[in-house]
């Protein structure tokens, strides 16, 4: 079975960074997440956004790391957004019933074409 890597683009307008997740975010790419939100914070962003519309798989290490994100934004004066994900990454927020502890929005980058990657 081939294994299937996190890809993360970065795209910045402003102060609102949006990190655009694809593949699976696990114990093994949960880090780099990590690492792409502390600089983002560092970087003075103001709002970043998880888009987790092309993200396949999750696991509880990939969930903590959204929560590590959320709380490291809470510290810093960030706010921290989540597009909403496919059904099988949806379903552990579910389970897990941090849904309700994470912001949603629908989509991730603006309508202008601003936007510039990172």
């Amino acid at each position: 079975m081939a294994t299937v890597e996190l890809s993360i683009q970065a795209h910045r307008e402003q102060d609102r960074h949006t990190l655009v997740l694809t593949g699976e975010l696990d114990l093994a790419s949960a880090p780099e997440l990590e690492v792409m939100v502390a600089q983002a914070c560092t970087d003075g962003a103001s709002e970043i956004v998880l888009d987790l519309s092309r993200l396949r798989f999750i696991d509880s290490s990939g969930l903590k790391a959204i929560l590590s994100a959320r709380s490291l934004c809470a510290a810093t004066g960030c706010e921290l957004y989540l597009t909403p994900a496919q059904e099988p990454v949806h379903r552990l927020f579910e389970l897990t019933r941090v849904s309700d502890r994470l912001s949603f929005r629908e989509s991730s980058l603006p309508e202008a074409s601003g936007a510039a990657p990172l």
